[in-house]
């Protein structure tokens, strides 16, 4: 058997410098512990926080959607951004104007008067909360912004530029004129100040001219769907619809979530003629938009011209409704007058005694919280009898029904009563929504429920073409009030009173078969 023999090993020893280096490391240990818990170090073992956007980095991301031509896109950047640096104003300015170019133009004015309050002395805020005025049709608000803006900068194109496109929807032609041959002094290379001249050349009947501007926007910037909807416009004013055709074509396909561009798509293949396309592109714009009440009624009028009655008046019911509810959101404020009873109710007179601005509220009918407005009214009076006066009106903007409140109301003398009155309603025939003479309590109270269901807003032939729709398949029972909408709008329309006048011999004839 063989046996291993035996190794003495001779015992290692620890190395000084060893034991030096371990109670150096002991001793760091110790130190970042210590530091840990006090707080003055992080501890190396929480995780690497993961850089975050800044605001800056979404603005920039919203100008390049912008330059692309995806507003929708663009606006969403910005809002991102001001959620991250909600008092830099320079990102609340171009989100109002993109608001303003998407449609949206009563939280544009809401996004501008916002910025006007946080820098009340910056040009660009007043400048673009003249445009937004001016695109919701509050003309000469938009006319004073403007000067505002002029006032603080005299150099900045833009404000003649929205200046310009005011004045041109107040007719005013030799101002429009002026103020953007101004701006195009001011600065040439600015998309706005061409696309704002070309609209005052468009509105004096200019339309090569207005091409001209616009085509040169374009030039700036190519990929911007609501110049090339321009161009389309205005060739259309000239009759080559071929022409037009291309430009509402090519915005439809930088932008295709652009209701509008189908729209204007299908009603120009409708006018050379071409129904099945027509109606083609105008079911794209509402697919897209199913609230875009225009185009609606183009798809009713295209049916309407194939005699397909059946489609043509859930269309024209449709396009009357979103037209009505478009325009009953853009309310501005509620006020109460006291009137004569003797007068004709129809335009306010200047005692107003209580008012209120307008603001969405939430509510259950509405997952945006913007169908249903509210005004708190405030006395106007500083006589002590008005002291306990106030009240409120909930305004759902989508049914027309609104709830007018009111307390503490002096008695009006005998020959006088209360009337509300809204800002920025009208009724079909053009004066201000009212509520007609309120009934006031012993207790100074109002509460009464009342309905604005048809306003001014819907074209006059989506009226009386309904009607007539309606004549065609024997429903005369439908179709007077329609008839009498349009006569509202306007007493001598020959289509309406036509459509009386057919209705009344259709009942005369059917009686004399019985």
């Amino acid at each position: 058997m063989y046996i291993e023999p035996t190794i003495q090993r001779k015992k290692r020893r620890s190395s000084p410098f060893r034991v030096l280096v371990l109670l150096m490391l002991i001793s760091a240990g110790i130190y970042v512990y210590a530091m840990v818990k006090q707080e003055q170090i992080e501890s190396p073992f929480v995780p690497t926080p993961t850089p975050t956007r800044s605001a800056l980095s979404y603005a920039a991301e919203a100008e390049e959607f912008y330059l692309q031509g995806s507003l929708g896109s663009a606006i969403a950047a910005y809002e991102r951004a001001i959620t991250l640096d909600p008092d830099d104003v320079l990102l609340h300015i171009p989100l109002a104007r993109l608001l303003v170019l998407e449609g949206r133009t009563v939280e544009a004015v809401r996004r501008a008067q916002q910025v006007t309050e946080m820098a009340p002395e910056n040009a660009r805020a007043w400048a673009v909360l003249g445009m937004a005025y001016d695109w919701n049709g509050d003309v000469p608000e938009a006319i004073d912004a403007c000067a505002r803006a002029i006032e603080l900068d005299p150099t900045y194109a833009e404000a003649y530029a929205y200046l310009a496109e005011a004045y041109a929807d107040a007719v005013r032609w030799g101002e429009a004129t002026e103020a953007g041959q101004t701006a195009l002094q001011l600065d040439d290379h600015s998309v706005d100040v061409h696309r704002n001249y070309g609209y005052v050349l468009e509105m004096q009947g200019n339309y090569w001219g207005a091409v001209e501007e616009y085509e040169r926007a374009l030039e700036i910037h190519p990929n911007l769907a609501y110049i090339h909807l321009a161009v389309g416009r205005n060739y259309v004013a000239l009759g080559d619809l071929d022409a037009a055709i291309r430009s509402f074509q090519r915005a439809s396909e930088i932008s295709p979530d652009s209701a509008e561009a189908y729209d204007r798509l299908g009603w120009a293949y409708f006018s050379i003629g071409e129904f099945e396309r027509a109606e083609t592109y105008l079911n794209q714009a509402v697919e897209v938009d199913p609230e875009f009440g225009r185009a609606y009624g183009h798809l009713a009028i295209n049916y309407w011209g194939r005699r397909n009655y059946e489609s043509a008046i859930p269309n024209f019911e449709r396009a009357i409704h979103l037209e009505c509810f478009a325009a009953r959101k853009r309310a501005e404020s509620f006020y109460v007058t006291v009137e004569g009873l003797g007068s004709d109710v129809t335009q306010p007179s200047s005692d107003v005694v209580l008012r209120g601005d307008f603001v969405p509220v939430s509510s259950s009918a509405s997952d945006d919280g913007e169908d249903t407005l509210q005004a708190v009214l405030v006395s106007q009076e500083d006589d002590a009898a008005w002291s306990n006066a106030a009240g409120s009106v909930m305004f759902n903007t989508r049914t027309g029904v609104y709830t007018v409140t009111l307390q503490g109301l002096p008695r009006p003398q005998w020959d006088q009563a209360y009337v509300g009155w809204f800002k920025g309603v009208n009724t079909l025939s053009g004066d201000p929504l009212n509520t007609g003479r309120l009934r006031t309590e012993g207790d100074g109270s109002v509460e009464v429920e009342l309905e604005a269901v048809w306003v001014e807003a819907p074209p006059i032939e989506y009226f009386y073409t309904l009607g007539l729709a309606h004549f065609y398949m024997a429903e005369c029972e439908k179709s007077y009030p329609l008839f009498d909408a349009a006569l509202q709008i306007d007493p001598e329309e020959v289509n309406a009173l036509e459509g009386i006048r057919l209705c009344q011999e259709a009942e005369v004839g059917d009686a004399g078969s019985r």
